[in-house]
């Protein structure tokens, strides 16, 4: 190969690097419909087994005010929150579970085993957003 031509690949070669690092860099947009979170929040009140539920909620607080509302007895307590997913309460002879998870299968077995032999799944509830 020429000098000739020998320099010409090092002068294009070098006018791309410094063009690369004179020119702003562009990145990528973020996606026009990203989705934010969804808040969720379940609250029970043991005396009456009776659920009280709040779906698609700002945040927790408010998830967890809503579930209280719809509760509505002295003795309800907020057992499980969640963003974008789900919760779950399961009952066994003894004791009560609660489980929360990413998806549904999560939230169920989580509350199962919280809640020892003999558990069944009582209430489930998920967010729009969720697995």
């Amino acid at each position: 190969m020429s000098l000739r031509k020998r320099l010409s690949i090092l002068a294009l070669t070098l006018a791309g690097v410094v063009g690369a690092l004179i020119l702003p860099s562009v990145s990528e947009p973020a996606p026009a419909h990203a989705y934010g979170y969804y808040y969720g929040a379940l609250a029970l009140s043991t005396s009456e087994r009776y659920v009280g539920r709040a779906l698609d909620y700002d945040s927790y607080a408010e998830a967890s005010q809503a579930a209280l509302r719809a509760c509505g007895y002295a003795d309800c307590k907020v057992v499980t929150r969640f963003a974008n997913g789900c919760g779950a309460i399961a009952e066994s002879p003894s004791y009560w579970g609660f489980g929360n998870g990413s998806s549904l299968y999560s939230a169920q077995s989580e509350a199962l085993y919280y809640s020892g032999s003999g558990a069944e799944i009582v209430y489930w509830a998920c967010t729009s957003a969720h697995d």
